[in-house]
């Protein structure tokens, strides 16, 4: 007696749907670690930014300590001459488009510590408000500003520039 089983019918069908479920899952797996290759990149450069972001910070504190020591009252050095110390006079530089590879900043520190900062005189300007005390904030107050543009860089050209607006008294 011959019993007929049929497997014999199948003629290597499970082979065929394992086979494309193989293919399926790896087409899976594939995809799911270029994703997390892609991720891991935009963690990274996000990472950069920010440490970017933080030595542009960093720089324009050194430069407002800058100006707090050097310039307590009216500048002491001559902003309107061409300059090779990173003291300007606003307008003279456009920061949109500056070169900071090429135009002579303030640098504090080397490596990983170079912090680089541009210091414009903003000129005088009357000071306004006040304390509500007697002879407080009268117009003949003065107040000095300056602008402090610092530069911060990190790893694969991450670079951001940072600016404030510094005023100091007589």
């Amino acid at each position: 007696m011959n019993i007929s089983t049929g497997y014999s019918k199948q003629r290597g069908a499970a082979l065929v749907v394992s086979l494309m479920m193989l293919v399926i899952m790896t087409l899976i797996i594939v995809s799911g670690a270029r994703s997390s290759a892609l991720e891991i990149l935009l963690a990274d450069n996000a990472q950069n930014a920010q440490q970017a972001l933080m030595r542009a910070e960093d720089s324009v504190l050194q430069g407002e300590q800058r100006v707090e020591l050097n310039f307590p009252g009216a500048p002491s050095a001559d902003f309107t001459v061409s300059t090779t110390d990173g003291l300007y006079v606003v307008g003279e530089l456009v920061l949109d488009t500056v070169d900071w590879a090429a135009i002579p900043a303030e640098s504090v520190g080397a490596g990983d510590t170079l912090r680089e900062f541009i210091i414009e005189y903003l000129g005088p300007a009357p000071a306004v408000g006040g304390s509500l005390s007697v002879g407080a904030g009268a117009a003949s107050d003065l107040r000095y500003l300056y602008r402090i543009s610092g530069r911060g860089a990190f790893n694969r050209g991450s670079a951001r520039v940072v600016q404030t607006i510094l005023a100091t008294a007589e």
